[in-house]
């Protein structure tokens, strides 16, 4: 058997799964059966390639939020809110009700005071301190 039919092979046994799953013995498998141990290292390729789809999720998700809550922001003001939906994601996001508020009557020094004001805060320091002030001066 030459590397390719092996590779196959082992393929057919493990199967495809594009979402993490948890294996027989509840490790976090993703792909062809690749296990996510702790300290497990990637290519760069694939950091990027995960990266890229994150991203790309995080503005299909501005736009659900955008128009659900009638946001129109500036380039700036929206990338503070792309970052934190890549963050936490729109469930999460969702939750920060006041800074919503602010940013739906275009008061963004409360919004700013909004974001800072959480628990997402204190677990990301300065990021949170960077986005507000984008958030404050858009």
């Amino acid at each position: 058997m030459n590397d390719k039919e092996l590779a196959d092979d082992i393929k057919k046994h493990e199967g495809f799964r594009d979402t993490v799953y948890l294996d027989t013995v509840g490790v976090a498998t993703v792909g062809y059966g690749h296990a996510l141990h702790e300290g497990s290292r990637i290519p760069h390729l694939v950091a990027d390639l995960l990266f890229e789809q994150d991203f790309n999720d995080a503005k299909k998700d501005y736009e659900i939020l955008a128009n659900r809550e009638g946001l129109c922001l500036t380039p700036l003001r929206k990338g503070v809110l792309i970052n934190m939906l890549f963050n936490m994601g729109l469930r999460r996001v969702m939750g920060f009700k006041k800074m919503l508020a602010a940013l739906q009557a275009d008061n963004w020094g409360e919004a700013a005071t909004q974001m800072l004001d959480s628990k997402w805060a204190h677990q990301v320091g300065p990021r949170a301190k960077d986005l507000a002030e984008k958030m404050r001066r858009g």
